[in-house]
């Protein structure tokens, strides 16, 4: 094993939290679309469209950190 690539376990600790920052962007960027396009009321968000283009950018954002998180990991060459 390389030192530069970390142990196992690091690997995994990333690869976890990097899907706990992806989990809670998604959440996010599903509420931010949804009050953005008048679905989800009661926020100066409602309504607004701008609000359902940050949200839709950040559910793509966390849809790419979901899928890099599964290239973190264990050396797949082996």
């Amino acid at each position: 094993m390389d030192s530069r690539n970390g142990s196992p376990h690091t690997r995994v600790t990333v690869r976890v939290a990097v899907r706990i920052v992806a989990a809670v962007a998604l959440l996010a960027g599903v509420v931010f679309f949804f009050q953005g396009v008048g679905v989800i009321p009661g926020s100066f968000m409602t309504g607004r469209s701008e609000w359902a283009v940050i949200g839709a950018a950040l559910v793509a954002g966390a849809v790419a950190l979901f899928w890099l998180s599964g290239m973190v990991g264990p050396d797949r060459r082996r």
